[in-house]
């Protein structure tokens, strides 16, 4: 285990200043001799197991965001959603443990100096809460797996199974933070995903089922149902959405 490590406010700054200087360092170079030198080694009070950060996959399929989720969840799993939104902590390990893998990832040799500078300032820093959920190396993969760890704690690799299918689908977990502050409500999702395959494949039936969910589902005590009467509820918005999809494709038909 190693203490967790950001980099200075200056650092984030003079980095997010100079990419297109330091482009060739992102494209096959390092920045170890500026961490050597300068403010990259301020303490957390958490310890990480960074060594793990090396085996992440940078093929971009869905099985490898998968294993990359549940690797970076295990390796930095004493982080908390606060600390989790600390763009330093993130700018540190894309530039130093991660640099390899944010670099394949990321940055193709097929991109040209503007369009890698853009890529770049995306997946390389994260100075909102929405880069770092969605658009860092890095720290996207630590919130896929907390937000599938809150609702399947003994197995989050099914419930990110589910949630990386389609990009639509993880950002239904990740903007509703009612679904992951509710298990039990968040579990039924999953499973009604696992159960229609229709709903899985269907970015449009799978909108129509959330619609319903939400509609249906305001003021209901989930957490005292059982999972037979969760999934019964699930089924119900999956039978309305298929109806609310029969009506607009068919817009004159009683």
């Amino acid at each position: 285990m190693n203490k967790l490590l950001y980099v200075g406010q200056q650092v984030a700054d003079d980095l997010k200043k100079k990419i297109g200087e330091h482009l060739e360092r992102y494209r096959t170079g390092d920045f170890l001799d500026m961490e050597a030198g300068g403010d990259w080694r301020i303490p957390l009070s958490l310890d990480g197991n960074l060594a793990e950060l090396g085996v992440l996959k940078a093929d971009g399929g869905a099985e490898a965001e998968i294993l990359n989720s549940l690797t970076v969840g295990h390796a930095l799993v004493k982080l908390t959603p606060t600390l989790a939104r600390e763009n330093r902590l993130w700018i540190r390990l894309s530039h130093i443990e991660c640099l390899e893998y944010s670099r394949d990832r990321w940055l193709p040799a097929t991109l040209d100096d503007e369009d890698a500078i853009a890529s770049i300032a995306k997946h390389f820093f994260a100075p909102t809460l929405t880069g770092c959920r969605d658009d860092h190396s890095v720290s996207r993969l630590w919130w896929n797996y907390h937000i599938a760890k809150q609702i399947m704690p003994e197995n989050p690799a099914r419930a990110l199974k589910m949630m990386l299918a389609r990009a639509d689908i993880r950002l239904n977990f990740l903007e509703r933070p009612g679904i992951a502050a509710r298990p039990a409500l968040g579990r039924g999702i999953i499973r009604a995903l696992e159960n229609s395959v229709a709903l899985l494949n269907g970015q449009e039936f799978f909108r129509a089922f959330m619609r319903r969910v939400n509609l249906r589902g305001a003021g209901i005590a989930f957490e005292v149902w059982d999972d037979t009467r969760v999934d019964e509820f699930m089924t119900g918005c999956i039978d309305q959405a298929e109806g609310e999809m029969k009506g607009a494709a068919n817009p004159g038909k009683p």
